[in-house]
């Protein structure tokens, strides 16, 4: 065969192949590597879970920036000062995370956890753009439905959640900011589980590219940062990249013996403090 004609046929593989696994042109492979949901509609009628930490709790439904039916739990704490928006990570659903609410309860700020569409009892399938309009929905539902103030929501983000939560911190107004066992960028951590990625350049990933460097570097309120010194899903180094590029105010706590979410049965009463401090510092 004909050199030529051959050289043509593995160019023509090669870029064929190039971008079949071009993670924005083929998104759909990668959908199963990221999301995670645990789906249970029974969640639709389930009353919430209860805290120890003083709350109120009751089941919400609102609609996401999208239109999508998304439930949630929200834990009301007598004469709370700030009220948390809590974006949680890839896997499982709201009722998963029961014993960090608890926590954050005890530190004294309500606490609204709602699960992503195509998580619990949502309606939809997760995405990218999904989960963020998701957030801004929430959001939404706090401002108008429950009458919290701007000025008196933490953005709290867990995980992929960080990114979610570093998304609204560009667009709407917040008090402050707390992401936990949080990813620098989605290219990073992307490229660090499956090294081949790193043929792509960041243009090539998904909108939003979900880098919390990149959002961090510029004007935000006040940050805190924690992150499990254990943590072999993210690790710590990511955690160290954020507070490096993140401009003041801004803080980092990382706990010795914690991993990636196990901060209720490693280190409580640390935790709870830690959350207590930062809120009372806020000015």
């Amino acid at each position: 065969m004909n050199p030529v004609v051959i050289g043509a046929m593995f160019f023509l593989l090669a870029a064929g192949t190039y971008c079949y696994f071009c993670p924005r042109l083929n998104y759909a492979i990668y959908e199963p590597a990221l999301f995670h949901p645990a789906i249970d509609s029974e969640l639709k009628e389930m009353t919430p879970v209860d805290v120890d930490g003083g709350a109120v709790a009751e089941s919400v439904t609102f609609a996401s920036a999208s239109g999508k039916t998304i439930r949630g739990w929200f834990y009301v704490k007598p004469k709370a000062k700030f009220t948390i928006l809590f974006s949680h990570g890839n896997g499982g659903n709201i009722s998963y995370r029961t014993d960090i609410v608890e926590l954050l309860n005890k530190a004294g700020p309500s606490v609204l956890i709602y699960d992503y569409e195509g998580y619990g009892a949502s309606d939809g399938k997760p995405s990218l753009s999904g989960i963020c309009e998701d957030g801004l929905g929430a959001y939404k539902f706090l401002i108008e439905t429950k009458k919290v103030k701007p000025e008196q929501i933490i953005l709290y983000g867990e995980s992929l959640g960080a990114a979610v939560t570093t998304y609204l911190a560009e667009r709407v107004v917040c008090r402050a900011i707390i992401l936990q066992s949080g990813f620098a960028s989605l290219r990073r951590i992307a490229t660090e589980r499956y090294p081949i990625l790193l043929i792509y350049p960041e243009s090539f990933f998904p909108e939003p590219t979900l880098n919390n460097l990149e959002i961090l570097s510029n004007a935000h309120p006040p940050l805190l940062i924690i992150h499990g010194r254990k943590d072999t899903v993210v690790p710590c180094t990511h955690a160290d990249s954020l507070y490096q590029h993140a401009l003041d105010p801004k803080k980092i706590v990382v706990f010795p013996e914690s991993g990636h979410s196990n901060f209720y049965t490693t280190a409580p009463e640390k935790f709870v403090e830690t959350i207590r401090l930062f809120i009372g510092e806020l000015p």
